[in-house]
């Protein structure tokens, strides 16, 4: 019985090896993927924050027209309640207080360096 018991031991402990193995292998490829496709979000990052500060300006550009030009007479909102107007925010929303433990990161371009620099300290 004990005989049994030691086999069946060292069965799963061979199992769990070789599932411990197949797992880095993948994790290896993972991590050579990320380090290929980390200059293509650097650029897709700074990419977004160049268009975020363009709609900033633009938004700019039109209030500044728009005070300028003449105002038509304003419509009359419907009495049934139908008349809802869409809104954009160019600016985003005041950040939550991060928790403890939890760090707090000021843009998207530290966002996505950290990731790496995370990735890059775990797989070396």
């Amino acid at each position: 019985m004990a005989l049994l018991i030691d086999t069946l031991i060292l069965l799963l402990l061979a199992g769990t090896l070789g599932y411990a193995f197949m797992v880095e292998r993948r994790v290896r490829t993972l991590m050579a993927a990320l380090k290929e496709l980390q200059p293509v979000v650097g650029e897709l990052s700074n990419a977004v924050d160049r268009s975020e500060s363009s709609v900033v300006a633009l938004k700019s550009v039109a209030e500044k027209v728009a005070a300028d030009a003449p105002r038509p007479a304003a419509p009359q909102p419907e009495a049934a309640g139908g008349g809802s107007t869409l809104t954009f925010r160019s600016v985003r929303a005041p950040r939550r207080v991060a928790g403890a433990g939890v760090t707090s990161l000021g843009g998207k371009s530290d966002l996505v360096r950290s990731f790496f620099e995370a990735a890059r300290s775990r797989g070396a």
